[in-house]
């Protein structure tokens, strides 16, 4: 690669990471354009030249992480063979992703629960439904072999996405998340999904 080519690719690279923190952490609507030149320290024919848009640099981080993110779950849970096993390792999976980079959950989350993008509709959509279908492959399999209860895929899919999501929007908030986000964790909440909270008497 040339040495104007690679001084490209790095400034696209800048142009991506600096978005990635600025809509982390104001969120997609509150962050201008000018706010991401000024911190990359570029001009704006500059960053038009790599993006059509602020909400094309939004759709590419989007496909970037959740893909990155979505492969390695997929590869994960391949190498388990209990449901059990699918569940932590689909756990333990995520929370390791938000830790090497606490600001893509964040993206996530501002992009998911914030003002609608209706320059990206559907993308954020497509995405978390793959998520969500990978666990319902995961329930599903459970039920055929009877390692859960008879229920719904997709309700069982539901409330297993909802005890993960809420601790990780939560904690990937916090300096240190790694602290919060441990195997423990992980653990307990795979414990509580199979076994809940009621009192056997």
């Amino acid at each position: 690669m040339s040495t104007r080519s690679e001084a490209t690719a790095q400034t696209r690279e800048r142009l991506l990471d600096e978005a990635l923190t600025l809509f982390s952490q104001r969120g997609y609507a509150a962050t201008g354009i000018r706010d991401i030149l000024r911190a990359v320290g570029v001009t704006q024919p500059t960053l038009y030249h790599h993006f059509a848009d602020k909400a094309a640099l939004l759709q590419t981080l989007i496909e970037r992480h959740y893909g990155e993110s979505h492969q390695r779950l997929a590869e994960t849970i391949a190498e388990e063979a209990t449901v059990v096993g699918k569940l932590l390792a689909f756990v333990i999976s995520t929370f390791e992703h938000c830790c090497v980079d606490p600001r893509v959950p964040r993206l996530m989350f501002q992009t998911y629960f914030g003002p609608t993008v209706p320059e990206i509709d559907g993308v954020l959509d497509k995405l978390t439904e793959k998520r969500f279908r990978l666990v319902v492959s995961i329930m599903v399999d459970g039920l055929r072999t009877g390692e859960l209860s008879a229920s719904n895929a997709e309700f069982l899919a539901l409330s297993f996405c909802s005890m993960v999501d809420q601790p990780l929007n939560l904690f990937s908030r916090k300096t240190r998340p790694k602290r919060y986000l441990t195997r423990e964790l992980a653990e307990a909440i795979v414990h509580l999904f199979l076994t809940g909270a009621a009192v056997r008497i």
